[in-house]
């Protein structure tokens, strides 16, 4: 299994005092058909760039922030989990800001310059 750890704070809509209690959490990669770290399109977490008025900005051909980011993918569930060992109040803020992505199959993608490659000691 391939772990990173996060070592900086991570982009992202989240409140910067949120973002910042990652750094030191450990997370296992989710599995992909792409290697990884590699270039993802991110999507915000809070839905700012979801709503109505990102439709409209899109159908007008104003840009929206989804610009290609080199990242590791992680799986939300397991990205929760690991947090809440390091920093519980971050971990319930997740869980109560952002409902929708609590639950099997969503993913997280976490910008590659604030990760770490971990080894596990495994072959």
């Amino acid at each position: 299994m391939k772990l990173v750890q996060i070592v900086a704070i991570p982009h992202g809509e989240a409140p910067e005092k949120i973002r910042a209690a990652w750094i030191g959490t450990t997370i296992p990669l989710a599995d992909t058909e792409a290697s990884q770290p590699n270039i993802w399109i991110p999507r915000g977490v809070l839905g700012k760039e979801h709503g109505f008025f990102a439709k409209v900005k899109r159908f007008f051909g104003f840009p929206v922030t989804e610009q290609p980011s080199v990242g590791y993918v992680v799986e939300v569930l397991a990205a929760i989990e690991a947090l809440r060992a390091h920093a519980p109040a971050a971990a319930t803020w997740w869980e109560q800001h952002t409902p929708h992505l609590i639950k099997p199959g969503k993913k997280f993608l976490f910008d590659a310059a604030c990760c770490k490659e971990v080894s596990t000691g495994a072959p």
